[in-house]
């Protein structure tokens, strides 16, 4: 018999399963989807350093073939046309024609050319690994806090004083690659820093901050604090991020004694970065040390910007060590002390955190986040003060 009895309908029907939502097939899903399902959180110290041999191939093998070759050969041709090609055959002659004008400039430009050519491959890699949201990955849009860019130009003198201090124990114990090459009795050249400064003393003073400070603030930061410490942040603390960073930033130089003294800078480099989360700092510290260099060895300048600091190392050496040392580290504190930090635009929300064990990521739009600091402290402006006034006293009176 019929009826119209709903509950009678629903008992005769078969018991039927939950439904089941089907996976999206990969064809289906974004890319940022499909990143973040496959690609690890960063990656770890031996791909780290596999990184940064693939970066020195492309840079001084594959870029200085594409751009060496065809940079000098066009700066050769008044010498080919004046002299013919016999130069090319005769050590003595090649050796003259690049220590001239024309050859300083020629690899000048290839310097440059190459550091670009890095930076280049430094941005494709961050676009692979990141995404699109790479310059907020590595914090490259964001201007430090008015506090953060003064502590930074306070304190830059005294990162010069203690790169002064530093070198002169690594020129006596840290022998060059070419010293190691001879005591290995291997008939090998390397043009390691020391050809740089005919190159810094006699280049036109703008083509040589170009080449020498303004392309490797910029390209090697990018590699080494923009692509490799956003990798390493994915599985390492941050003290160990700036630590491994600063060593392949080292050893990315090729010289044990420079790269000893570059990786110590590097350790104050990325310290820096890590404070005011802004890869701007960076940028600007390295272009800055660099920058000083040429200008103290330009002799068409003719302003040896760093002769204070060595004729007070020389004449008060230990004055010099400890005034230097006691404001660098008054700096270092108040960068500490003040350092960027994460907070909610309205107190009581949840923080958004990025991903990884430490990153200096910046927070998405409308994530309600924002970048922060705490107010300088009274001790930190006292030790800077004083740090910044005994240095003083030192350099002017000792």
């Amino acid at each position: 018999m019929a009826t119209d009895d709903f509950d009678d309908y629903d008992d005769a029907m078969p018991p039927s399963d939950p439904p089941v939502l089907r996976p999206l097939h990969p064809d289906e899903m974004s890319r940022e989807e499909l990143r973040a399902k496959y690609l690890k959180p960063g990656f770890g110290f031996w791909m780290a350093v596999l990184w940064c041999v693939l970066y020195l191939l492309v840079t001084q093998i594959v870029a200085g073939i594409v751009f060496g070759i065809p940079i000098i050969g066009i700066a050769m041709i008044p010498e080919f046309q004046e002299n013919g090609m016999e130069v090319l055959n005769d050590p003595a002659k090649l050796n003259a024609w690049m220590a001239g004008p024309d050859g300083r400039v020629a690899t000048l430009l290839v310097v440059a050319a190459t550091q670009f050519f890095g930076l280049a491959f430094s941005l494709l890699l961050l676009r692979l690994r990141c995404g699109k949201s790479w310059k907020r990955k590595i914090a490259l849009t964001r201007l430090p806090f008015g506090i953060h860019g003064l502590l930074v130009l306070i304190g830059f003198p005294a990162l010069l004083a203690v790169g002064a201090t530093i070198e002169i124990p690594i020129e006596k114990y840290v022998p060059s690659i070419q010293q190691i090459l001879d005591a290995l009795n291997i008939n090998f050249k390397f043009d390691g820093s020391e050809t740089l400064i005919p190159l810094l003393k006699h280049t036109p003073f703008l083509f040589a901050i170009f080449a020498i400070a303004i392309a490797p603030g910029i390209c090697e930061e990018m590699f080494c604090r923009g692509f490799i410490a956003q990798g390493l942040g994915g599985r390492y603390s941050m003290w160990l991020v700036v630590v491994i960073t600063s060593f392949l930033f080292g050893c990315l130089h090729m010289d044990p004694r420079q790269g000893l003294g570059a990786g110590l800078l590097g350790l104050a480099i990325h310290g820096s970065y890590v404070a005011t989360r802004s890869m701007l700092v960076p940028m600007f510290i390295h272009f800055a040390n660099n920058g000083m260099a040429v200008v103290h060895f330009n002799e068409g300048l003719a302003f040896p910007i760093l002769a204070p600091l060595e004729e007070t190392l020389k004449g008060a050496p230990a004055l010099f060590v400890l005034s230097s040392v006691l404001f660098f580290s008054a700096v270092c504190y108040a960068l500490y002390q003040t350092r960027c930090k994460l907070a909610p635009v309205e107190p009581g929300m949840p923080t958004w955190e990025p991903k990884g064990v430490s990153s200096v990521e910046l927070p998405p739009p409308n994530s309600g986040t924002i970048v922060t600091h705490d107010p300088i402290s009274t001790l930190s402006v006292g030790l800077v003060l004083a740090g910044a006034v005994i240095f003083g006293m030192v350099l002017a009176f000792a």
